[in-house]
């Protein structure tokens, strides 16, 4: 009778850890965490990187992004006009796989630690273009791209404090996808 006890004990502990470990963490989270690496590079080398305002290095190299929010990549050198790009959140393709096999719980977290993206492009490549002698060194679209973006992670915070429904959020990024990255939207199933 002591050894049944004592399985059972054992199975109920290992029940215990498993729904433990369950509810702390959500698969995407484990597997591919709250950033993606980007690679970065640019024809010439030696720009700098620029991620939302802030410089992160020279290319090549791989950018560290929160997969949690959209940004603003831009590429700067001495002598060539700057290239912005956005890079956009999408919902992974394991979300799906994680909501069957985590539960609600296990996408729950993924949600909230941003895990359940993928950042869109993977991989930015930039050929820059030298400045002839009377331009300067001024890129047209930037603030307009740094507007759209400021926008998508504001409609972000919007969501996640009650102020839109989810219908009007997924409106609204379909909306400023659709007018600023019309390139991007096949590559955004969020919008």
């Amino acid at each position: 009778m002591k050894n049944n006890h004592s399985l059972v004990s054992t199975a109920s502990k290992l029940l215990l850890i498993f729904t433990l470990i369950s509810i702390t963490s959500g698969c995407a989270s484990v597997v591919k965490g709250r950033h993606q690496d980007v690679p970065v590079s640019s024809d010439p080398s030696g720009a700098d990187i620029i991620l939302n305002n802030v410089i992160v290095g020279t290319t090549p190299a791989d950018v560290r992004m929160e997969r949690k929010r959209d940004h603003l990549l831009t590429i700067e050198k001495k002598g060539y006009a700057p290239s912005s790009i956005p890079v956009l959140r999408s919902v992974g393709g394991a979300v799906w796989g994680n909501i069957i096999a985590g539960g609600l719980i296990g996408w729950g977290v993924d949600a909230m630690t941003g895990a359940q993206y993928n950042l869109k492009p993977e991989t930015v490549n930039v050929r820059l273009k030298p400045l002839g002698l009377r331009e300067t060194a001024v890129s047209a679209n930037h603030a307009e791209l740094e507007s759209a973006i400021r926008r998508l992670n504001e409609l972000d915070i919007a969501l996640t404090n009650g102020e839109i429904t989810e219908n009007e959020y997924g409106e609204q990024r379909v909306s400023i996808v659709k007018q600023y990255f019309p390139d991007l939207l096949e590559q955004d199933p969020e919008g």
